[in-house]
């Protein structure tokens, strides 16, 4: 099976070049492009009045472009509006995010069929989507692949969660430490607060308790 029409929505004209390239070569002829969000609903829509719908959008997620007036502002809600107006087309996503929540939530909130992250084998990796895609699987690219598998893996323990939920609360490591003692939960003393929290800090990377909340937040750690 391969698409009649595909369009791609990207703001960076080598993007868009070599995506409208990569598929010329492999044969197709029908391609819709836009720089901008709202464009590109504009001329999906277009299509589908004209009985000539596009059966597959490849978009980008962020479009830094000059226009002020914007209705859409992402890939996302590209993605949300054309999901409205045509339910059956497929969705790719080619994208330099490489961010484990953001992949998971574009696959269990909008419905996409695939992600591909830009890069050395981006193209290339582009190419096999599509082919993919096109036989109604889905397809993640190796680094977005990665980047599941390690939320998919990623398991916090009981006390580490209670932490991460009592800093997201607000409380300070020495009220941590009071209230894991009213609890009856070890250990407890401010010297073993303090410890694993820099150990939850040093695991996700952040650069202090604020970062290490808004990271386990958007995890869906918390």
């Amino acid at each position: 099976m391969q698409f009649e029409k595909i369009f791609v929505a990207e703001d960076i004209d080598s993007n868009n070049l070599g995506v409208i390239t990569m598929l010329q070569a492999a044969g197709y002829t029908h391609i819709g492009h836009s720089q901008y969000c709202d464009e590109a609903l504009l001329k999906v829509k277009k299509a589908l009045l004209d009985g000539q719908p596009y059966d597959l959008l490849i978009t980008d997620l962020s479009f830094d472009n000059p226009r002020t007036k914007k209705s859409l502002q992402n890939g996302q809600e590209l993605i949300t509006a054309v999901k409205e107006i045509s339910p059956a087309i497929k969705i790719l996503v080619f994208s330099v995010e490489d961010d484990q929540s953001t992949i998971k939530s574009l696959f269990e909130d909008h419905k996409i069929d695939g992600y591909v992250c830009k890069g050395l084998n981006g193209l290339k990796e582009l190419q096999n989507s599509i082919e993919s895609i096109a036989n109604n699987n889905t397809y993640t690219c190796p680094i977005a692949t990665e980047a599941l598998q390690q939320k998919n893996t990623l398991a916090l323990n009981e006390y580490d969660q209670k932490l991460l939920t009592l800093l997201a609360i607000g409380y300070k490591q020495n009220e941590i430490s009071i209230l894991l003692k009213e609890d009856g939960i070890s250990p407890n003393s401010i010297r073993s607060v303090e410890a694993n929290i820099s150990k939850l800090k040093d695991y996700f990377d952040a650069a202090n308790t604020t970062h290490l909340v808004y990271i386990a937040s958007n995890m869906g750690l918390i």
